[in-house]
């Protein structure tokens, strides 16, 4: 019987029974997660305290997540388990695929924490919750010939049913697409009215040199316009700084100048001497020709 594989890349392989189904109560079905210490560059503080799993058992919850753990390391408390099941009905809002009216560097707040398909993400109260349940899962995967853990999803419906259902739940019904359609419109409509309205209020501002402000009739939002002159105005700047560079006085005082001409005098002698140094070499292999 050939070794079984503990560790793939970094991922503990940590195999595990599911529940038994009911047409197929004799046959013992396994399944593998695999866990690795979470890594994250936005949320450090996070990562550090959390384990990061492929391939959970789908319809997995925290109840799972805790009694597992429970199973496996007692002692390290989970604080939240976040589950992203293969999902490709991705809500695109197209609006601002195709407009600059909303600003780009908005933060949708809602979003949370966003995970790659068919993964999940372990929270503990701390690192060192953390870090004991990942040398337990070490334990367990080294020592899982002897005692797989019995994952139980604690349901009696069939799964076909109960994820018939979830997809059920996620389309929405004619009436709530029709308003969701209409508020949508609404925004977009009230979004373009306040981007023409400030439009109008650029054209009328005077800066403090007496000038006012052209706005072509292809500039349709502010953003635009400011994007514009945010160009400009670094163009301007690098220009000044150049300028202001060159009117710099380097040689102010004496020993600035003796000092200046100390390090000419030191270049022009060092590159006498590699000269006669090639003419030498030239010489040497009689090509040199002054003429």
């Amino acid at each position: 019987m050939s070794e079984a594989i503990e560790e793939i890349k970094g991922f503990q392989v940590v195999p595990l029974l599911l529940q038994p189904s009911k047409l197929l109560k004799n046959q013992s079905i396994k399944h593998y997660i695999y866990v690795k210490k979470h890594q994250s560059n936005t949320d450090k503080e996070l990562a550090e305290r959390s384990l990061f799993l492929i391939n959970p058992p789908i319809n997995s919850t925290l109840s799972n997540i805790k009694n597992f753990f429970k199973k496996i390391s007692q002692s390290s408390i989970i604080e939240n388990f976040f589950l992203n099941v293969e999902n490709l009905d991705y809500e695109i809002n197209l609006t601002k695929l195709t407009t600059d009216l909303y600003d780009q560097d908005e933060k949708n707040l809602q979003e949370g924490i966003k995970l790659p398909n068919g993964t999940g993400l372990v929270v503990f109260v701390d690192k060192a919750a953390a870090n004991l349940a990942f040398s337990k899962i070490k334990k367990y995967v080294k020592n899982s010939h002897k005692d797989l853990y019995q994952w139980n999803f604690n349901e009696d419906q069939p799964a076909s049913i109960r994820f018939t259902k979830a997809y059920q739940n996620d389309i929405l019904p004619a009436e709530e697409t029709s308003e969701a359609v209409a508020q949508a419109l609404e925004d977009f409509e009230k979004r373009e009215a306040d981007s023409i309205s400030q439009l109008e209020e650029m054209k009328t501002l005077v800066d403090e040199d007496g000038f006012t402000m052209v706005v072509g009739k292809n500039r349709k939002t502010k953003k635009g316009i400011l994007g514009k002159i945010d160009s400009v105005n670094k163009v301007v700047k690098d220009k000044n700084e150049v300028k202001s560079k060159k009117k710099e006085k380097e040689d102010f005082y004496r020993f600035q100048i003796r000092e200046r001409k100390k390090l000419e005098m030191n270049e022009l002698v060092k590159k006498f001497r590699q000269d006669q140094e090639r003419i030498k070499e030239l010489k040497e292999k009689k090509r040199f020709r002054p003429y």
